[in-house]
């Protein structure tokens, strides 16, 4: 790591400093749901989905992951949401690339 704190790291330590709980969640039921969708979709074609591919249910995918990546970049997805996303795609699930 040499030193650096990445976003999410800051943003624990923030919180733990300012005595502030992890981002309430919604749904956790519809969260994990989509994860399986999303799951099943890189499994049977070994990609991340689009949001703007012309299939309906790629482009609702690929909007889910932008509306997390936007969630993890403003500070609102919790820690175990995170973790799952790595899980699942990589250590730069967040990226575009």
């Amino acid at each position: 790591m040499g030193g650096e704190v990445d976003n999410a790291m800051w943003r624990s330590l923030s919180r733990q400093i300012a005595g502030i709980d992890e981002p309430k969640q919604p749904d956790d039921g519809e969260f994990a749901a989509l994860l399986g969708r999303l799951e099943a979709f890189v499994g049977e074609r070994g990609r991340v989905p689009e949001r703007t591919a012309k299939e309906p249910d790629e482009a609702r995918l690929g909007s889910w992951i932008e509306a997390q990546r936007r969630a993890d970049h403003g500070g609102r997805l919790c820690d175990e949401r995170r973790t799952r996303l790595v899980d699942l795609l990589g250590p730069r699930w967040f990226s575009r690339s």
